[in-house]
Formats: structure tokens, C-alpha cells, sequence
């Protein structure tokens, strides 16, 4: 059971590191055809900087959640070398929690907002297969979809980190 949920954590955070990385190779690409409309053609264009910034928002929040699982975030290092055996089992069950808080509370607040703002729309942007002005809501679903996969992530590295410290201490 244990080897698929690692299976399963794995892929998923391969296939949000794909899809992120992709999302920064769009967005660098709307960007580099913004600035061509703007300085070389004199004619900007109306959705690229608005599309550009969406890309990036939903860039970083499905980021956070590989650098939440590969442990790349900010952490209290010293304490935690410093720390053996109970004492670092009960600071990694504190960080986790406060984590665990934080991503909560973002993603509680995300999906609010995402559900507040549903009726307005982004300005300038415009679905190319409907025509229809696009939703800004899709724009703050990338905080509690990033918030929910940093959860899993937490929830995946912090099982890690105990089974870590249990099997030092043995």
C-alpha cells in the first residue's frame, strides 16, 4: 500500500512540475509576443499581458507545491540538525502543522474568492473557441488548487521525514 501511494506522489508531482515548467514557457512566450506587438509591429496586443500573468500566478501556486514536497521552502534547519529522536519527530509534527494551517487557510480563502469573483471577467481576454470573455475565477482557482496539492505534498514529505527520524533513532 505504502509503495503506491509513493508511486502515486511521485507522478503527481512530476506531472505538476511538467505542467508548471510548461506554464513558464508559455508565459515567457505570450511575454517575448507582447513586447514584439508593442515595440516592432507599434500595434500591442490586447490579451498577451493579461494571458502572461495567469500563466505565472498559475505557475507559482503549482510550483509551491514541488517545492513543499521537495523540501526547497524555507525551513528552520538549524533546529532541525540540531534536533535527535523524539525532539525532531515533535518539531517536524509542529512545522507540518503550522504548514498545514497556512495551506488551509489559503485554500479556504482561495476557493471564497474564486467563488466571489465567478461573475466578473478578465479584462481583454477572450476564449478563441467560443468568443466568450473569460472568467477571472479561472485566474484564483490557482490558489486552492496549488493549496490542495501543497497539502498532499506536506502530507507526503512529512510522512517521509518521520519515517526518516524513527528509523535513526532505532
Amino acid at each position: 500500500m505504502l509503495s503506491f501511494l509513493q508511486r502515486a506522489d511521485r507522478l503527481l508531482m512530476q506531472a505538476v512540475l511538467v505542467m508548471a515548467a510548461t506554464l513558464l514557457s508559455l508565459a515567457a512566450c505570450v511575454s517575448m509576443w507582447q513586447v514584439i506587438t508593442r515595440f516592432a509591429l507599434e500595434d500591442p496586443s490586447t490579451w498577451s499581458e493579461v494571458a502572461a500573468r495567469t500563466l505565472i500566478v498559475w505557475m507559482v501556486y503549482l510550483g509551491v507545491a514541488v517545492a513543499v514536497r521537495t523540501g526547497a521552502l524555507m525551513t528552520v534547519e538549524f533546529l532541525f540538525e540540531k534536533s535527535r529522536g523524539t525532539r525532531r519527530l515533535v518539531l517536524t509534527a509542529v512545522i507540518a502543522g503550522l504548514s498545514l494551517g497556512v495551506l488551509l487557510v489559503m485554500a479556504w480563502t482561495g476557493w471564497e474568492i474564486a467563488h466571489r469573483v465567478r461573475f466578473q471577467k478578465i479584462a481583454g481576454l477572450v476564449d478563441p473557441f467560443t468568443g466568450a470573455r473569460v472568467s477571472i475565477s479561472w485566474l484564483y482557482a490557482a490558489l486552492p488548487i496549488g493549496a490542495v496539492l501543497s497539502i498532499v505534498a506536506l502530507a507526503a514529505r512529512t510522512a517521509e521525514l518521520m519515517a526518516r527520524t524513527r528509523k535513526e533513532t532505532r
